[in-house]
């Protein structure tokens, strides 16, 4: 049976999303907050990103279960959590970014821009040098 991660509540403001998570792990449910430094960065309201509370779809009905009985405002509908749908479309075509959050993926494409800049300035300074010496 394939498991899948589901979206089980979406907050403005990442420390109410933060409580929610260490709740539900406190009781032994694995979860994360997604997009919640996006959400921090970004919360001034002139983008509504969210911070997702996401965990899998087998931890479902406990999570349930724990947010009813800490008052928690139950979800109106639970939401898989589709990647290659996101705001993110490099996600869609890079298959190993899939498992990383947002800001994991904004660093990770950086890191790679950034090492590619330093290679192509390297040989751009071996030729450089190769031709002036010849």
């Amino acid at each position: 049976m394939e498991q899948r991660i589901v979206e089980i509540a979406n907050f403005r403001q990442t420390d109410k999303a933060e409580m929610l998570a260490s709740v539900l792990r406190a009781e032994g449910v694995d979860c994360y907050v997604r997009n919640g430094i996006s959400s921090n960065v970004f919360g001034d309201g002139a983008v509504d990103i969210g911070a997702k509370v996401e965990l899998l779809d087998t931890d479902l009905p406990r999570a349930l279960e724990i947010m009813q009985a800490y008052d928690y405002a139950l979800p109106d509908e639970i939401l898989l959590a589709d990647y290659e749908g996101d705001r993110t479309p490099l996600s869609g075509r890079v298959p190993f970014l899939r498992r990383f959050s947002l800001e994991t993926q904004i660093v990770i494409v950086i890191a790679l821009v950034l090492g590619l800049l330093a290679l192509l300035v390297y040989l751009g300074s071996i030729l450089t040098s190769s031709n002036g010496t010849a």
